[in-house]
């Protein structure tokens, strides 16, 4: 297995439990499928969200020369949008 990204991720709305955990298991499935690039792996943590019952999901993944460098990058989570 790839090691995947190290992402800092701010979720809207932070305070929907339901939300937020549905993101992280979405986040450990795509970890556990190989993803290893930030941006790919975004498009697919969005897929796994919207197949899970948040049809509006969005994941921007922000990814600077330096974070891509350091193998990191920003994610910016919406559940609307």
């Amino acid at each position: 297995m790839t090691a995947m990204t190290h992402i800092r991720a701010k979720i809207t709305p932070w305070d929907d439990s339901a939300f937020v955990r549905a993101f992280e298991i979405a986040r450990g499935a795509t970890e556990h499928e190989g993803f290893d690039d930030g941006p790919k792996a975004g498009a697919h943590v969005q897929q796994l969200l919207r197949e899970a019952g948040y049809p509006r999901a969005t994941v921007e993944v922000i990814r600077t020369a330096r974070e891509a460098l350091e193998q990191t990058s920003h994610w910016i989570v919406s559940r609307d949008g």
